[in-house]
């Protein structure tokens, strides 16, 4: 498995068959996305492409600091992987809000699109978001990295030694490298897409499979519903006890799910 770059853009591709593109959260890197779903054997029928998205992980941030641009740049590097065949996207949080763009952008090449915890609506302050909670589950031992602790109890709701270990596998390489100025900068001016309203204008042959958490505090669940409960190629799972980082919480229904999913690609 080779690391490679373009335009800046650093990425891993594994494996041959149709292209899965997978797009992390803010703030994560590819270590999120294929520290897990590498567990998942079904995957082998499929390439799949892990990258950083600008300005995380190894990939150098942009000199526009807005969602657009960043829209524009992964168009540049789908164009350069995929080189005009069908192809499917994983998104989360906002790899899932640029997921949405890509699928509206290639409505005739996108045959799926998983998303868990996607943000569909970029400004905060329209957001309608759930109350998080804790539930405890035996013991948690920390042995390293006793300071991100506080981090894992407020993004997630089940609290076990599997999901911390979890946490810190695929969380904190993203925290680490993240460029902090420039996503906070995209965070406070150019967070939205200029063509959100169109987000959900699919592909009619692109089925969706969109998992969320009943108690995500980021993102919510409501609005995601509403947006996507019409769609009749769309699937819609809510689950309980998880909230926005749904993988950690919940690994055997994303595990699941998904594999359902693929088999819809197939």
């Amino acid at each position: 498995m080779e690391t490679k770059t373009f335009e800046n853009i650093e990425y891993q591709i594994i494996g041959n068959g149709m292209p899965i593109i997978f797009l992390h959260g803010l703030f994560l890197d590819k270590h999120s996305t294929k520290n897990f779903f590498e567990k998942n054997t079904n995957l082998a029928k499929f390439q799949r492409i892990y990258l950083d998205i600008p300005g995380m992980g190894n990939s150098l941030s942009l000199s526009e600091v807005t969602t657009d641009a960043i829209f524009k740049k992964l168009l540049d590097f789908i164009d350069y992987a995929v080189e005009g065949h069908k192809f499917a996207i994983y998104g989360h949080s906002y790899g899932g809000y640029l997921a949405q763009a890509i699928a509206y952008h290639y409505q005739n090449q996108v045959s799926g699109l998983f998303l868990t915890c996607p943000v569909c609506i970029a400004n905060k302050e329209l957001r309608s978001v759930e109350k998080h909670q804790n539930e405890y589950i035996g013991r948690v031992y920390l042995s390293e990295n006793k300071e991100f602790y506080a981090d894992f109890k407020s993004m997630n709701v089940l609290i076990s030694q599997s999901r911390w270990s979890a946490y810190q596998d695929l969380i904190l390489p993203g925290l680490n490298k993240a460029n902090t100025n420039f996503l906070k900068c995209l965070q406070e001016n150019s967070y939205s897409i200029s063509f959100e309203e169109k987000l959900q204008n699919l592909g009619q042959n692109t089925k969706t499979q969109l998992v969320l958490g009943r108690h995500d505090h980021v993102v919510g669940y409501k609005q995601q519903l509403n947006k996507f409960i019409n769609n009749e190629k769309s699937n819609v799972t809510l689950l309980a006890s998880a909230g926005h980082n749904i993988m950690i919480d919940q690994p055997r229904y994303v595990y699941s799910l998904f594999d359902i999913f693929l088999n819809t690609l197939q």
